[in-house]
């Protein structure tokens, strides 16, 4: 039968073991996509940091029919759950257990208003040709993406798998692609920030932008802080472009993507489809070039550098650490190389889908945002107990400052007033 090549197994290297998982996929309590992201590779940091009860999974782990490692390449095993992560998910564990609360899910309400926000947006803004509301649209469509597909495709949107995916889709919506975000996003910045060949978040810029000082400088870079917001207010029409190549190559920068089945490949050519006919070519056809110029543009623009800008600051400040040492505990990686910003803020928690918790986020992906202020506590105390830096900017205006200061060749400061 045809279940039976190899070719169209699915394995999963954990731990340095390699398991057969593909009658385990429809069973998943996480969903398939989650679980087809790491067809045929290495999913031990996705698998530790995904499951905070690791004894329990480890024995459902064990039921599943082990192989050899599915491709020769050589498995790294990297010691996981260390003493302050494995302390972190216990004093996590017992948050739960103390607020009965679930993990997953609390964002519905959010998602709704949001979606018949952008809706009403995208019609004055259209249909009834509001110019001036188009900066707005976008800004509400990267708050889309921030706190509605960002937490759907970690599938932390909600406890069903179906409903993580359905909200995932508005990545596609928007512009961008839930299959392509989850291979940049999950597999190689998550296991990986700040580090210059296996973060694609640090090296795709590149060279046109050096966001990590091992990368090599040119002369150019000592104005990037200069053209970098003009370069970025292109994001919006580079995944466009950058998606379907992606697509058609079957890979992400150095990631083969994993095999696609046929809700993949239709999700992502509906999804481009619908949102190159919402966003380009109705203004087109209903406003000619008014509508490309004083509705589509100035959409796609402030909506992309605004999501940017919200990137740039939670990796790229002067305490945030690169290129930190393999060996060192996985869990104070992520923290070294992650910070927060302006937590007390309850508009910021809610507009980036708690992406001002960064540390809290890279520790704990599958965790709604709605948790992260209470998650916060938590992990500054832990990190106070292993004597390990947690680092928080009290306001964006500060993380905005030190992330301009830090972008300028990365080593040579000047003085931005703010």
């Amino acid at each position: 039968m045809a279940s039976d090549k190899k070719s169209e197994r699915l394995f999963l290297t954990i731990d340095g073991q390699t398991y057969d998982a593909t009658d385990f996929v429809s069973r998943h309590p996480g969903g398939s996509d989650l679980l087809r992201l790491g067809a045929n590779r290495d999913v031990s940091i996705l698998f530790h940091s995904y499951h905070r009860r690791i004894d329990y999974v480890k024995k459902q782990l064990d039921l599943l029919p082990r192989v050899s490692p599915a491709s020769p390449a050589e498995t790294v095993v990297q010691e996981i759950e260390t003493p302050f992560y494995s302390t972190l998910k216990q004093r996590v564990n017992k948050y739960f257990e103390e607020t009965h609360q679930s993990s997953r899910g609390g964002l519905l309400l959010k998602a709704i208003f949001l979606l018949t926000l952008t809706f009403i947006l995208w019609k004055l803004v259209v249909i009834d040709q509001i110019a001036l509301l188009g900066p707005f649209l976008g800004v509400i469509l990267a708050v889309n993406g921030l706190a509605i597909q960002h937490d759907a495709n970690h599938g932390a949107f909600s406890s069903n798998p179906l409903i993580n995916q359905i909200f995932g889709c508005v990545d596609d919506l928007i512009g961008g692609s839930s299959l392509m975000w989850r291979h940049q996003h999950v597999v190689l910045h998550h296991a990986y920030p700040n580090d210059s060949s296996r973060d694609a978040d640090t090296f795709s810029q590149f060279p046109i932008m050096r966001m990590n000082p091992k990368l090599k400088r040119h002369w150019y870079h000592r104005y990037q802080h200069i053209y970098g917001p003009v370069l970025y207010s292109f994001i919006g029409v580079s995944y466009l472009i950058g998606d379907v190549v992606n697509f058609i190559k079957k890979q992400y920068e150095y990631l083969p993507l994993q095999p696609l089945n046929a809700i993949d490949r239709s999700i992502f050519v509906g999804g481009k489809a619908i949102h190159i006919i919402a966003f380009f070519l109705l203004p087109c056809l209903l406003h000619g070039w008014y509508g490309l110029f004083y509705l589509y543009l100035p959409t796609t623009l402030v909506g992309s550098l605004f999501l940017a800008t919200l990137f740039a600051v939670n990796h790229n400040t002067e305490e945030t650490e690169y290129n930190v040492d393999p060996k060192m505990d996985w869990a104070e990686q992520q923290v070294r190389t992650s910070a927060n910003w302006n937590t007390t803020s309850w508009f910021w928690w809610h507009v980036t889908g708690g992406l001002n918790f960064q540390i809290e986020h890279h520790l704990f992906p599958g965790i709604s945002h709605i948790h992260y202020p209470a998650l916060s506590q938590i992990v500054k105390k832990t990190c106070k107990d292993f004597n390990i830096p947690y680092f928080s900017h009290p306001t964006s205006a500060t993380s905005l400052r030190v992330t301009l200061l830090n972008c300028i060749n990365l080593d040579i400061k000047i003085k931005f007033f703010f």
